[in-house]
């Protein structure tokens, strides 16, 4: 009988050839233009959806990172268990064992929202992790789609600014007074019942019922260093009246003293303060210091005081080449340091000066090669007025160089 000898790569062909048939009936049988998507392994969102615990105690080595890699698949979801267990967990890098942690609500991390603008069909169930590659085309395989909550974005960081002592911020008190201040509908009054009393003014040589200030009904303690017997607010005076004259309780007296003669304008009236008359007796009157000036003390004057009257909130209105006057001087002999200061001009009620007025000393233009223009230096608010002289207020200062005998011009009228 002959043998028939096959070598070892025939046979290797031989095998081949019969496995050829089998791969070819093997491959038929399988869709590969499609994913099988009921064949996928869905373990991870019915975890997330039905097998997720309530919560979890920490066991010795856990933390935040393993707990979320245990749970949700994912350790870089351990920030949603953070975010629940606030109460517990001060420092999310330290938690200890036996801590219970929250997890529940953390199974909604893998579900599609329920109120977006797409809305799936009923018939079918949309699956959030796998990609329907039937709808997608025959020949394209989609990737899959992760629907997992991402962490928002850090806040920019600020800027920081160069900041010095002197740059600290206010505090809330100070921007609530603002506030305040802001909505305060304050009435203006351009002469105050105190500027009005405190301004002091020329006598006119005029001859006045002035009073003689007795002193402080109250005795000092030590009788020997008291060499005036001063009073302040609030304490009472006595005083000896002029012959002949009438006073009754509630009467007004304005304390003064006179300060020197002005040439031409009689004394200067410096106020010290207001008195109400407390009582009247047959050889003195008692008064009480209701308003102070100064330093009150006996030797001082008394004087009955002058109504005050308001001139009410109005506003003066600019005038245009006003009436002219000239400067006497100023009540304080001192140079001008700055304002609420007072100044004497030669014009007065004679001539239709009112309080509220205001006035201007300026230098006037001299005309020569190479000299300035005119310079408004002081801007005076008239607070009284005699009958041809008035009292002003220093409101704003340009230059503090003033002298007697400068002009003087209205340039702000109160109405009439």
């Amino acid at each position: 009988m002959r043998r028939t000898t096959i070598c070892r790569s025939s046979q290797a062909l031989l095998t081949a050839l019969v496995a050829v048939p089998l791969l070819v009936t093997a491959l038929g049988a399988q869709d590969t233009t499609h994913v099988d998507t009921t064949r996928v392994d869905t373990t991870r969102v019915e975890g997330a959806q039905g097998q997720i615990p309530t919560s979890h105690v920490v066991a010795r080595g856990e933390t935040l990172w393993s707990i979320a890699q245990m749970y949700y698949s994912d350790p870089l979801l351990w920030p949603e268990i953070y975010r629940l267990n606030t109460a517990v967990v001060e420092d999310p890098h330290w938690i200890y064992p036996g801590e219970e942690l929250l997890l529940a609500p953390a199974t909604t991390l893998a579900q599609a929202p329920t109120d977006t603008a797409t809305t799936v069909p009923q018939g079918n169930a949309a699956d959030t992790v796998h990609a329907d590659t039937v709808k997608a085309g025959a020949d394209t395989i989609a990737a899959p789609v992760d629907t997992t909550l991402v962490e928002p974005p850090p806040p920019p960081a600020v800027a920081e600014s160069y900041q010095t002592i002197f740059d600290r911020a206010r505090p809330r008190s100070a921007e609530i007074r603002d506030i305040l201040s802001a909505n305060n509908s304050t009435v203006y009054h351009p002469v105050r019942r105190g500027e009005y009393y405190s301004a002091g003014w020329l006598t006119e040589n005029q001859s006045l019922p002035w009073a003689k200030v007795l002193g402080n009904t109250a005795r000092p303690a030590i009788h020997e260093l008291a060499e005036h017997t001063s009073a302040g607010e609030f304490e009472e005076i006595a005083i000896e009246p002029r012959r002949h004259a009438s006073y009754h309780v509630g009467d007004s007296l304005l304390v003064a003293r006179l300060d020197r003669d002005e040439a031409g304008w009689g004394q200067v009236v410096v106020p010290l303060g207001v008195g109400r008359v407390t009582s009247v007796q047959p050889r003195q009157i008692l008064a009480e210091v209701v308003m102070q000036f100064g330093r009150i003390h006996d030797g001082h004057l008394a004087l009955p005081l002058e109504p005050y009257k308001d001139p009410g909130n109005v506003r003066p209105t600019p005038v245009a080449q006003g009436l002219e006057a000239r400067l006497v001087d100023s009540r304080d002999q001192h140079p001008l340091v700055g304002v609420q200061q007072i100044y004497f001009i030669d014009k007065g009620r004679a001539e239709g000066v009112t309080p509220g007025d205001v006035f201007e000393i300026y230098r006037p233009a001299s005309g020569d090669p190479r000299s300035a223009s005119e310079e408004v230096r002081v801007q005076l608010l008239i607070v009284h007025t005699r009958e041809h002289s008035a009292s002003g207020l220093v409101i704003g200062v340009a230059n503090p160089d003033v002298a007697r005998g400068m002009p003087v011009r209205l340039v702000k009228k109160m109405p009439s």
